[in-house]
């Protein structure tokens, strides 16, 4: 083991996180150890909490398996490597070092490429967008919005479970929430940063959606590399100008009602 192995760590509270940094950081000085890195970057092995649920998900879409020590009450089906709480620092370095003598490479917490998606029947609407949000009433609302573009839309509430979609097949837009709840792995801002730097498949135009909307929440946006951002309470002059900026056609409502504004509590 002659260089620095970049772990990274999925679930866990602050406590253990820097009780395991502390350690590995205080034991190993003189010879190559590990560096804690957040989950995104590209890393050689991964340590997850075996009892959150979203960490062990995002460890089995990625088909990290043999490259994962899961610390908790019981280990996952199919795990090369477990330790149980309360957390041990020595039993966790050796089992990183049993994983670690497999010499893996470096590479993202991403899905594998998935396999070109069959051709949409003829009757399939032209475009496509996922949304992501832990809110189902925000998911309604902006799903009911986005229909009359002629938008195939696809919500999900949890980052793990817009990973598996996009690794799946390809859409047109994908609007992400900010916030996106304890069960999510990545908040939108991590997520975005993902999908832009690892994710297989092109996504056209990723939208951030949040409450938090001053002008250093739009720049932040814009550097997890989001091409638009739009507020919560949505605004339908500033969604149909971004839909209108991207060629997308409005059908004509029956009954000439316009887009209204959303109900309160929409989430973050």
């Amino acid at each position: 083991m002659s260089k620095t192995c970049r772990v990274a760590l999925l679930g866990f509270s602050e406590f253990e996180r820097v009780t395991l940094a502390s350690y590995f950081r205080l034991s190993r000085r003189g010879e190559a150890g590990y560096e804690f890195v957040p989950a995104g970057y590209d890393c050689e092995l991964l340590l997850a909490d075996a009892d959150h649920a979203p960490s062990v998900r995002l460890v089995m879409v990625t088909d990290r398996l043999a490259e994962t020590v899961f610390i908790g009450s019981r280990p996952p089906a199919g795990a090369v490597a477990w330790t149980m709480r309360p957390i041990d620092p020595m039993q966790v370095a050796r089992e990183l070092d049993a994983l670690r003598l497999q010499a893996v490479p470096a590479r993202p917490l991403e899905p594998p490429p998935a396999p070109p998606p069959a051709p949409p029947p003829a009757t399939a609407p032209q475009h496509t967008a996922l949304l992501v949000d832990d809110s189902v009433i925000a998911l309604r609302f902006l799903e009911a919005r986005l229909r009359p573009w002629g938008l195939a839309v696809d919500c999900v509430g949890r980052s793990g479970l817009a990973l598996e979609r996009l690794a799946q097949r390809h859409y047109d837009f994908v609007f992400v929430d900010v916030e996106l709840g304890a069960d999510s792995e990545l908040d939108g801002l991590a997520l975005c940063q993902h999908l832009r730097r690892h994710q297989p498949l092109p996504v056209s135009t990723l939208v951030m959606v949040s409450a938090h909307q001053s002008e250093l929440d739009r720049v932040r946006g814009m550097l997890a590399g989001c091409d638009a951002y739009l507020g919560k309470p949505l605004q339908a002059a500033e969604l149909e100008g971004l839909l209108s900026r991207q060629g997308l056609k409005r059908a004509a409502a029956a009954d000439g009602t316009p887009l209204a504004d959303p109900p309160p509590g929409t989430g973050g």
